[in-house]
């Protein structure tokens, strides 16, 4: 990525905790979400460094549609025959967040804390950014998961920055996310000037 990008990373990264919790709510809010911690059925949480939902945002979401398709026989009538290629459409659903503005990778229990805690909120489908990227096992155990019934995407704080965003089965809601991310970081620094 962009050398512009990389900076701005390693100035987050410099932040205290109480201004990285903020730039992560700023981020959620940009693409469209609420970062206001939701846990169903728990006592408050305990710290932030527990791989749990930063926030949810309004995703779009390849879902299967269950349907069999009919031959007709040579006297006229007709029988089921599954589809032979899978067919989806999309629809809106709810994606928990979990931003890690930090030096260290994004380890393997942090995204097994984060999918149980998906789980445990109804959800199927995660985003996680990270400012460092993920550990070898836990690039491993995303790709389990999304092999299983989860859809987990994970993006570089530098790729979002620059709107350079890849997620296969995740489409944002939020219009023009660059703008929005430009608009949301500008009004952050301004407010410190």
């Amino acid at each position: 990525m962009g050398k512009l990008q990389r900076k701005l990373v390693e100035n987050l990264i410099s932040r205290n905790p109480t201004e990285k919790r903020e730039i992560g709510n700023r981020i959620v809010r940009a693409l469209g979400g609420d970062p206001t911690p939701q846990a169903t059925g728990l006592p408050r949480r305990r710290g932030t460094g527990d791989g749990g939902i930063d926030g949810r945002i309004p995703i779009l979401i390849r879902q299967r549609v269950i349907t069999e398709k009919l031959k007709r026989k040579p006297d006229g009538s007709q029988f089921p025959v599954s589809i032979a290629k899978s067919e989806f459409e999309l629809v809106e659903a709810q994606a928990g967040f979990n931003i890690k503005i930090e030096r260290d990778s994004f380890e393997r229990d942090r995204i097994n804390a984060f999918v149980e805690n998906l789980r445990r909120e109804g959800m199927f489908a995660g985003v996680i950014v990270t400012a460092s990227g993920l550990c070898p096992d836990a690039e491993s155990e995303l790709q389990r998961h999304n092999n299983n019934d989860m859809d987990l995407c994970h993006i570089l704080l530098e790729d979002l920055l620059s709107g350079n965003i890849s997620c296969k089965e995740i489409e944002f809601v939020v219009g023009d996310l660059v703008e929005q991310l430009r608009v949301s970081l500008r009004e952050y620094i301004t407010s410190e000037i």
